[in-house]
């Protein structure tokens, strides 16, 4: 039996925990459609269709009136859209290893794919377009704000989301299948006062995703008795040399930069004119492949954090052994390491369809089942036991550092710690 087999093997028993089972079929390096599980790809649709400030396109995992649909929406296009490609290719990924082992209750699946173009208003068009799938079932994989200009079109829909700062409230029909941005900052503070440092300067942008992620940094580093130091910049800047000079001036030992999109590229561009030496710290949103594409060369000193967990030391066995496997399969299958995105997707994934497994495709029983069962995905088990809110636990978090090459993605720490 090939490595290769080996590893889709291991990985199908890991996901078939969350109560779902699956297989790893590749799906090679297509980004708007998976396979049916007997290699043949279509679209529904006829390809992607224009619809004024969005973009529909629905892949062809399943035929025929036992075909079950999911909605997802994403920034495919505008300054979001590296990670929105990123978040395609791993439910790609996720639904052709279940359709492989033949979908869910006898269903094969399908996913309808929609571009918010990465505004609130395209957003808002996909989800009118969405609404009403046949499983009942939409996946929010944007980022905000798109994502909330979506939400008020899907209150009769089960919505599935990956941005961390959407925080939903319990009782409603929305769940964040990624852990708050609270456990991001936590693995981020951790590993500077690790690294024996005590200052960390945050460069945040001004919309409601900056100052989430700065208001997080602040709380994890009084929990654990270091200090932040801070620079707001404006979500469309692309020069925040005077900002990073104040950072340095004020003796931050680290730059974290809590922002998403285009900004964060221009912000590493900038630290990289100043010649500075600093680690300099990513947030989850740019722990993606096209993050490092889209530089025009990666600094020496480059982290992210996320729920991308490039090294497994100190993770519990079953966690471990788990995401070990995924990291090799999906660079098996789609010739490229994962990344947060894919990963993050997977996640979502995970949560989506054990829901619809166990009462799909009623919203009610779908609602029932999140509020009261664990999830196990990739060697985690997770709940939605937040007090007050529909936002996943027991997730786990940690910093990855930028090969030396874009081609190498993100990888374990050099050294083990930051430097």
């Amino acid at each position: 039996m090939t490595r290769r087999r080996v590893a889709r093997r291991r990985l199908a028993g890991v996901l078939a925990a969350a109560g779902v089972a699956v297989g790893l079929a590749a799906c090679g390096s297509s980004t708007v459609s998976t396979t049916s599980g007997s290699g043949s790809t279509s679209s529904d649709s006829g390809g992607a269709a224009s619809t004024g400030a969005s973009t529909v396109q629905t892949t062809a995992g399943a035929t025929g009136g036992d075909s079950w649909q999911i909605g997802s929406f994403l920034d495919l296009t505008g300054t979001d859209a590296a990670g929105g490609a990123a978040q395609q290719r791993g439910i790609n990924y996720l639904i052709d290893q279940l359709n492989s082992q033949g979908g869910i209750n006898g269903h094969r699946l399908s996913i309808k794919f929609c571009d918010t173009q990465s505004t609130p208003a395209g957003a808002a068009q996909c989800a009118q377009q969405l609404a009403g799938v046949n499983t009942h079932l939409v996946l929010a994989q944007a980022i905000d704000p798109p994502t909330r200009g979506a939400l008020p079109y899907l209150t009769r829909d089960v919505v599935v989301a990956v941005d961390p700062i959407l925080l939903p409230r319990s009782g409603g029909n929305v769940w964040q299948a990624t852990g708050a941005s609270s456990v991001v900052a936590d693995a981020m503070v951790t590993g500077v006062r690790a690294a024996g440092m005590d200052k960390i300067g945050v460069l945040y942008t001004t919309d409601t995703s900056g100052t989430h992620q700065l208001e997080a940094a602040q709380e994890a580093a009084r929990r654990q008795g270091l200090t932040v130091v801070s620079q707001a910049q404006n979500a469309d800047s692309r020069d925040v040399t005077p900002q990073l000079v104040k950072l340095r001036s004020a003796g931050a030992d680290v730059i974290y930069l809590a922002s998403v999109g285009t900004n964060t590229a221009a912000a590493v561009n900038s630290y990289r004119t100043l010649g500075m030496t600093q680690p300099i710290i990513v947030g989850a949103a740019a722990v993606t492949n096209g993050f490092l594409h889209s530089l025009p060369s990666l600094p020496d000193h480059l982290y992210g954090v996320s729920q991308l967990l490039a090294s497994t030391d100190g993770l519990p066995a079953a966690t471990a052994s788990a995401f070990g496997d995924y990291l090799r399969a999906f660079r098996s299958d789609e010739g490229e390491p994962a990344d947060t995105q894919t990963t993050s997707a997977v996640y979502d994934g995970c949560v989506a369809t054990a829901a619809l497994r166990a009462g799909g495709p009623d919203v009610q029983a779908m609602l029932a089942f999140l509020r009261s069962r664990p999830i196990t995905c990739l060697g985690s088990t997770m709940r939605f036991d937040i007090p007050g809110l529909n936002v996943v636990s027991g997730q786990p978090a940690a910093l990855a550092q930028a090969g030396s090459s874009a081609d190498d993605g993100w990888g374990p720490l050099d050294g083990g710690r930051l430097q």
